[in-house]
Order: structure tokens, then C-alpha cells, then sequence
């Protein structure tokens, strides 16, 4: 089998030759080096840890660029906050709808068209934050938080424009990608918001921009953190849910597959897996999550992006033991 027909298989329920296998991390500083480098280097990671899936991973803050959040490269390689788009409630009004043709958007779009061109059977995904994540870059959680209380009318107007602007971007994307990645961030945990709040003002406009990449085969949301509503956002338009089963209040492998029969699951294996010493703990976490899924309907991954310090051959050792 190739990547593309071991994950659709998979995740479908479909016997395998293999379970397949993903990690994705982000790049310091390559990410912030234009869409060549960027491509470059995934396509790299890929092949050397034989992975098959590709989560394409551009800046953490792309989303967040054309309307004013910036960022800039610090020495050590890591991004830094410089000033975020939104400072004072008034600056909601200011957030309006964008186009495809954003240079971020650009970038993003060229990125994959160049690892789709080197790497034509192993799926790819890109990475589109819910609306609610993207504020979370314009503004800072707390501001998001308080505003939404507060000024409701304002940031739901906001809300909107963003919505719109990543369905624009989400039906970009699959011309080249095999789905979107519909990432939460920190909305989508039960002590953020209460479940109400969540549904007005997280799953209306979550699911506007899956409605941008309707029809493609592999669209999956990825539910962040602890206590996070894995299982009750399930229901969203997707193949398959990412999240991390060894946090805090969240499902393990066995009790979503009975849970959410209609889904496939990503995840797996913890960020310490990746940062141990040695790979012992990687391989442990294979043979429990083998056998908790019985190897069906189950991409293996890390719960998130994982550490950029990952150890490689803790990564290997997990691939490895999921083939016995």
C-alpha cells in the first residue's frame, strides 16, 4: 500500500499492511524563510521518519498576519510576540473579511503545492484554526474571553469576518491538499467555555469553514488540550478526530472508537514519548494503543505539534513498534 491508501483504508476500518504513521512539528526558523524552504524541509522530515501523513505546518501565527498581529524571529529562533492586532475593544470593527490573496494565504497555498509535487501519494493536510483560535492570535485569549462577555455584538461581527475569510481559504486549500486540519487551540476545552457559549460562538462558525472544504476525503479536527470536547464535537463534517487521549479528562483510543463508530481517530502517543531518554516509553505506548484499537480505524500520531526537541529516534522507535 501507499500513504494514501494505508490512511484511507485505515481510517475507513479497512484492514492495512501497517498502521499508519504521523507526527508534525514546526520549524524554527525555516517556517519564516518563504514557502520553498518551508516545503523543503517538511518534505525532508517526511521522508526521513517515513511518515504518511503531512500535516503541513506553516508560522504558528500565519492566521493571524493580514490583519496586524506581528511577530518577529528572536535569536534563538523562536517567534515573539511584538503587538497583537486587536488592543481595545474598539478595535474589533477593524477586523474585517480577507482575501485568498494575503501573502501569508499565498504562501501557505504555495507551500503545499510544492510538497503535493514531490510527495503526490502521501496525504496532506492544512493547517486552519477555528475562528475562535484565530482571535485567540489577534487579540490573546483573555481579551477573546472578555470581550465575548462583554462585547458580544462586536467580537461576533468579527467572528463572521473570519469565518468567511478561512472558508474562502479552506476551498483554496484542498485544490492541493487532501483536507484542512481544523485545530481548536484552547476553545474547545470544557473549563474555557461553558457548553452553550461554545455552540454560539464555537461550532456555528467551526463548521462555516468546514462548509469552505466540503467534499474533501480527509478533513479532521484536531480538539486541543485537557478536557477537551472530543467526543461531543465528533459530529463535525470530518473523517477523523485528533486530539491527545493520555490528557486530563480527555477519552482514550478504545472509548472514542465505541463512542464515535463513524470516525476515525488520530493520536496516540504523548510529547514525553518523543523527549525521553530512551525510546522505551514510545514503544510502550504503541503496544497500548494497539491494543486498544485492535489496529483499526486509528492513524497513530502525537496528540498535538510535537516538541521541536523530539527525539528522532524515539519517533522511528514508535513507527517501528506499531509493525510488532
Amino acid at each position: 500500500m501507499n500513504s494514501r491508501e494505508r490512511v484511507t483504508g485505515a481510517l475507513g476500518g479497512q484492514k492495512v499492511d501497517r498502521v499508519p504513521f504521523a507526527v508534525w512539528r514546526h520549524f524554527y526558523p525555516d517556517e519564516n524563510e518563504g514557502a520553498a524552504k518551508l516545503a523543503e524541509t517538511t518534505i525532508a522530515f517526511t521522508k526521513r521518519h517515513q511518515l504518511d501523513l503531512i500535516k503541513y505546518n506553516p508560522r504558528a501565527h500565519y492566521h493571524a498576519e493580514p490583519w496586524g498581529t506581528r511577530y518577529r524571529y528572536g535569536k534563538d529562533g523562536h517567534p515573539v510576540l511584538e503587538r497583537y492586532a486587536v488592543r481595545k475593544p474598539e478595535d474589533w470593527a477593524r477586523i474585517g473579511r480577507k482575501s485568498v490573496r494575503e501573502p501569508a494565504f499565498q504562501e501557505l497555498l504555495s507551500g503545499m503545492r510544492l510538497v503535493r509535487e514531490i510527495l503526490p501519494d502521501t496525504p496532506l493536510v492544512a493547517t486552519i484554526f477555528t475562528p475562535l483560535g484565530v482571535l485567540e492570535r489577534l487579540a490573546g485569549a483573555e481579551r477573546v474571553l472578555a470581550d465575548l462577555r462583554g462585547h458580544t455584538d462586536a467580537v461576533v461581527a468579527a467572528l463572521d469576518a473570519v469565518a468567511e475569510t478561512f472558508a474562502e481559504l479552506a476551498a483554496a486549500c484542498i485544490e492541493y491538499a487532501d483536507g484542512i486540519f481544523l485545530a481548536t487551540t484552547v476553545w474547545a476545552r470544557r473549563d474555557t467555555l461553558d457548553e452553550g457559549e461554545y455552540r454560539r460562538f464555537g461550532t456555528e462558525y467551526d463548521l462555516r469553514v468546514l462548509a469552505g472544504a466540503r467534499g474533501a476525503a480527509l478533513n479532521i479536527l484536531h480538539v486541543c488540550g485537557p478536557r477537551a470536547r472530543v467526543v461531543e464535537l465528533a459530529h463535525y463534517p470530518v473523517a477523523a478526530v485528533s486530539w491527545n487521549p493520555r490528557l486530563a479528562e480527555n477519552p482514550d483510543l478504545a472509548a472514542f472508537l465505541a463512542a464515535v463508530p463513524s470516525r476515525g481517530a488520530i493520536g496516540g502517543f504523548s510529547d514525553e514519548a518523543f523527549l525521553a531518554s530512551t525510546p522505551a516509553l514510545a514503544k510502550r505506548e504503541a503496544r497500548d494503543d494497539l491494543a486498544q484499537t485492535g489496529a483499526r480505524r486509528w492513524l497513530a500520531a502525537g496528540g498535538c505539534t510535537i516538541p521541536i526537541d523530539s527525539r528522532p529516534e524515539n519517533i522511528d522507535a514508535a513507527r517501528g513498534a506499531l509493525s510488532g
